[in-house]
């Protein structure tokens, strides 16, 4: 089993860029420290010392490389700070920020913003916005006196606006799911994605539920939670290729993988809906058996 000593010390050896920012490091024969990705490669036999900041490493008594200049942001640092800022913006927004705010907050253009952020994403700034906005629905529709109420604190301006997107949200009425997939019948599938699992279940009228963690149990026992009341059953053999074709076309960039747990997670669950949904696509569910088939699914850059 590797450790995350070895898993450094690869991504050293690669010269990996993407784990710039995530680690620095030092040989012990030397007086600097260094980026993974630093053309000056450190002997095979020599061992690392490890830092997660440059502050560790320069009170280790350490100084930057003049070469890879650790102490200083590279461009994928300054891209991914600036998207990690506009996702916070649009997270605590209750109102959607237009593109001009979300631009102002990461301190670039409009055009120029749009591009990094798809490039770091997968998505559309709008595409996010929807995303968090989804979240909130379904969250607030459990706790909220009525689905009326629910839709406002939502953030969405109209009824009329979330029930043209309702089926794509919830899978099922808002009524059903505020009340725990009464009536209903869900079908799940489970698979490995690059955050460790995903769970996607399917109800009468399309994707209800979108999980993602580290442990099956866990997720099985979250979906039991949001539906306690409907039956729930493995997907058809159908139903799990498309799903396992979604999850294998919607991971995200591999510049994604700079952002933090959280905003990474709401782009995979986002990117899996998209991948299933598409202009042409149909979900429909037998009456008889409540096989769920989801036909034609492509997947696709949301947004």
């Amino acid at each position: 089993m590797t450790t995350v000593y070895d898993d450094r010390r690869r991504a050293v050896d690669q010269r990996d860029r993407r784990a710039d920012g995530t680690f620095y490091y030092a040989v012990p024969t030397t007086d600097v420290y260094n980026r993974p990705s630093c053309v000056t490669r450190p002997p095979a036999r020599d061992p690392l010392l490890i830092f997660d900041t440059t502050v560790e490493a320069e009170a280790a008594g350490f100084r930057p490389c003049l070469r890879c200049r650790p102490d200083q942001s590279t461009l994928h640092e300054r891209h991914t700070a600036a998207v990690v800022r506009a996702c916070r913006v649009i997270e605590n927004m209750h109102d959607a920020p237009s593109l001009d705010d979300l631009a102002d907050a990461a301190g670039f253009s409009r055009f120029h913003f749009h591009r990094v952020f798809r490039a770091m994403t997968g998505l559309t700034p709008h595409s996010y916005i929807t995303a968090c906005r989804s979240q909130r629905m379904r969250a607030e529709l459990s706790r909220a006196d009525s689905v009326t109420s629910a839709i406002y604190d939502a953030g969405f301006n109209s009824n009329g606006r979330f029930y043209a997107t309702s089926p794509e949200i919830l899978g099922m009425t808002p009524m059903s799911f505020r009340a725990g997939g009464e009536g209903t019948r869900v079908h799940r599938h489970v698979a490995r994605c690059s955050m460790g699992f995903a769970l996607v279940a399917a109800a009468d009228r399309g994707v209800c539920a979108v999980l993602l963690g580290e442990d099956v149990g866990t997720l099985l026992h979250q979906l039991r939670r949001w539906f306690p009341h409907a039956a729930i059953s493995e997907a058809s053999e159908a139903f799990a290729a498309q799903v396992d074709e979604a999850l294998f076309l919607a991971e995200p960039p591999l510049a994604a993988r700079a952002l933090p747990d959280d905003v990474r997670g709401t782009v995979l669950r986002q990117r899996i809906r998209a991948a299933l949904r598409d202009r042409d696509t149909s979900v429909t569910a037998d009456a008889g058996s409540g096989l769920m088939v989801l036909r034609d699914a492509v997947a696709g850059n949301a947004g």
